[in-house]
């Protein structure tokens, strides 16, 4: 090069940073979530996978969680109310001057959040509307079971996701949403390095079934799930002391699930718990195991043979239906809510006329019971359905591109 040459300089291009999405969540739940808690399952999931955009998440504070960590991509900003603040402005006013939502909104405002995914309450979405009108921002609902909005509050959202089909047509049929505005995104669940049941050696089987005193030669029934009415838990009980007097085949019934933490007389989710436990505690041949963290959910399942669900209500898409197919388990269940959607088309099942009839119930845990090679087809059937489509993966993926739709390229932010 001649002197009288000047030196081509790149010019220099700012990173592009990726934009903030705030996953809002209600105070009633620890995050990361300690027990079985599907829509913090969800943010958790998701959150540590998301790689073009920066996952926050806002959510209440529990004793010994620190108020801002981050835990892989995830920062996690927590809202704490002292116990004094709680009785005085919640409890014994309720005039609460500096309420849940403006403390998210400050900390939105902080780190410069670009779009919200409020995750299954619509009050968050009623208590943020007054600062969303003054300062609009893309705003996802996503909707887990059937929590009424408020009318006034439908126009900030500019796209509702729903956990199923059924809740899609919930919501279309509930508040005339167009079906452009609803998405469904099914929710996932982890199969890496956790094997169905067939992967198991005998002793391995074995050995986790001998801490409840299960006998070698039982077919075990598993439920995971609240205490609750809804549920089905005594009519399942009841279910199965039929089964033990119609079946020769040795049975066992194994259950995992909370009890509503409440002394209230008239907590009627605390007494229905605390009335399931007992009636558990006279029952020949059932273990009920407490509460269980979700990552202890699939050791426990792979104790099983056939999973319960035998939920009365209009279950809309219930996570632990898909822990149970990673497992490779068969499932009992009533055509109810979302639950077809996953479940239709799976061999030697027979949805469950009337949950709340223990005498269905029954017939359908003794057609399993006594066919080893239905349970068999019906498992492997399940494990492959989840494989193929119901990896987190695809959930997150799912995710990115539905922000992608609400925050174009274009308008991404360089670095200063």
């Amino acid at each position: 090069m001649s002197l009288s040459q000047k030196p081509v300089v790149a010019p220099v291009v700012a990173p592009v940073v990726a934009p903030v999405v705030a996953h809002l969540l209600p105070d009633y739940n620890a995050f990361p979530p300690v027990v079985p808690a599907g829509t913090e399952l969800r943010v958790e999931q998701v959150g540590l996978r998301q790689s073009r955009y920066q996952p926050l998440i806002i959510c209440g504070a529990f004793p010994g969680q620190a108020g801002d960590e981050r835990i892989g991509a995830m920062h996690i900003r927590r809202i704490r109310f002292s116990p004094l603040y709680r009785r005085l402005f919640q409890k014994i006013s309720r005039l609460d001057p500096w309420p849940y939502g403006e403390r998210m909104w400050r900390i939105l405002d902080q780190e410069r959040a670009r779009l919200l995914h409020i995750h299954n309450e619509p009050k968050l979405l009623a208590a943020l509307s007054r600062r969303l009108r003054a300062t609009p921002l893309p705003v996802v609902a996503h909707i887990a079971n059937q929590k009424p909005f408020r009318p006034q509050d439908l126009d900030l959202v500019s796209r509702f996701v729903a956990c199923s089909q059924f809740m899609a047509e919930w919501l279309a049929r509930t508040y005339g949403i167009e079906a452009a505005r609803i998405q469904v995104i099914h929710t996932g669940v982890d199969v890496s390095g956790r094997p169905p049941v067939w992967a198991l050696s005998p002793g391995q089987r074995q050995q986790r079934r001998r801490q409840w005193g299960i006998a070698e030669d039982a077919v075990v029934f598993v439920f995971g799930g609240r205490l609750v009415e809804e549920k089905g838990v005594q009519p399942m009980l009841e279910a199965f002391e039929r089964l033990q007097h119609q079946t020769r085949q040795p049975v066992h019934l194994l259950v995992a699930g909370n009890v509503r933490d409440s002394q209230d007389p008239d907590n009627e989710k605390a007494r229905y718990g605390r009335a399931v436990v007992a009636r558990m505690a006279g029952m020949a041949r059932v273990s009920w195991v407490g509460s269980l963290r979700p990552d202890q959910m699939h050791d426990f399942l792979l104790a099983g043979d056939v999973f319960m669900l035998p939920s009365l209500w209009d279950d809309p898409f219930p996570t632990v239906m898909l822990e149970a197919a990673a497992a490779g388990l068969p499932i009992v269940a009533a055509a109810r809510g979302g639950i077809t959607e996953f479940l239709r088309g799976c061999p030697h099942l027979e949805f469950v006329p009337d949950p709340g009839n223990p005498r269905d119930l029954a017939l359908a845990m003794e057609r399993l019971a006594t066919q080893a090679g239905h349970r068999a087809e019906a498992g492997r059937w399940l494990r492959a359905i989840i494989e193929a489509h119901f990896d987190w993966s695809r959930v997150s993926a799912d995710f990115e591109a539905l922000y992608d739709q609400l925050l174009p390229a274009s308008n991404l932010t360089p670095a200063s």
